[in-house]
């Protein structure tokens, strides 16, 4: 995920409100897709711009250029960036509808809005010896835009559904290398060893679905510094299966409501197939 910023909640627009016979009044339509962009730049300069401005030490700023990053963090990280798209475009969407959009108009400036937020870290990151665009990191965000679209344009027609969702649990490998790994509630972004994305699966009649989720183990950075020999024999790919409840099944309210829900993983019983080995796990986070 890198420095994927994770407000799922920054990208809703400003609405005006409406008058006590419920209209709008003249020219709503037009007022109301002036808030949504008027929200959408500031909650771009909010989530975005204003954390840039002060991760990057602007001084150290070079040419411009790209940095092959696919090879690490067993691509956890890329993982995260098509999460972050796809809840990005999910926001994006019901902002735009609410604003007075055609569904499918919505839809396609949902995504590529969302695309386009996204895209700015790697363009900045290309001004920085320290770290380089990362056309890996585009490959992310493209698949969480695309996989978007798919839930809107294709299982939308069919009884199937599916939910991008994340998890994490606290790792010791953090404690081990902080300054990469984070310290507290930055442990949540940085530690990719406590990240789990999943795939959940949907048959929209029955409650409960399948989630199946990916993670790995013993990250510890030091790519391009230690032998990849080493580096490779300390990290594991980690993939889980378990249950999540359909939450559209149990609660009938605008989608509004369901965003938190349908973006993160209900703490319940796992597999979990790990370094060769297969474990049930009570509670896995």
């Amino acid at each position: 995920m890198g420095r994927v910023w994770l407000s799922i909640s920054g990208l809703a627009s400003v609405l005006g409100k409406p008058g006590a016979d419920g209209d709008w009044g003249p020219d709503s339509t037009a007022r109301r897709r002036g808030y949504f962009w008027l929200g959408a730049g500031i909650a771009y300069g909010v989530v975005y711009a204003v954390p840039m401005l002060t991760w990057y030490d602007w001084h150290s700023a070079r040419g411009w250029r790209w940095f092959d990053d696919g090879a690490e963090w067993k691509q956890v990280d890329k993982v995260g960036h098509a999460w972050t798209t796809f809840q990005l475009s999910r926001i994006a969407y019901l902002s735009a509808q609410k604003a007075g959009y055609p569904p499918q108009k919505a839809l396609w400036m949902a995504a590529a809005l969302a695309w386009s937020y996204q895209a700015t870290i790697e363009v900045s990151d290309g001004f920085f010896p320290k770290w380089g665009a990362s056309a890996w990191d585009l490959v992310g965000n493209t698949a969480g835009s695309l996989l978007f679209l798919f839930q809107q344009k294709v299982l939308q027609r069919t009884p199937w559904d599916i939910a991008f969702k994340f998890s994490f649990h606290p790792t010791p490998y953090a404690a081990q290398r902080p300054d990469v790994l984070g310290r507290g509630a930055a442990q949540i972004l940085k530690d990719y060893n406590g990240q789990t994305y999943w795939l959940c699966v949907y048959y929209r009649r029955w409650p409960v679905g399948l989630a199946f989720g990916y993670g790995a183990s013993g990250l510890l950075g030091g790519y391009g510094e230690l032998p990849r020999a080493e580096i490779a024999a300390r990290e594991r790919r980690r993939w889980v299966f378990s249950l999540e409840p359909y939450w559209p099944f149990w609660i009938r309210r605008p989608e509004w409501g369901l965003i938190l829900l349908t973006s993160i993983k209900l703490p319940l019983p796992a597999l979990v197939y790990e370094n060769g080995k297969a474990t049930l796990v009570g509670v896995y986070f």
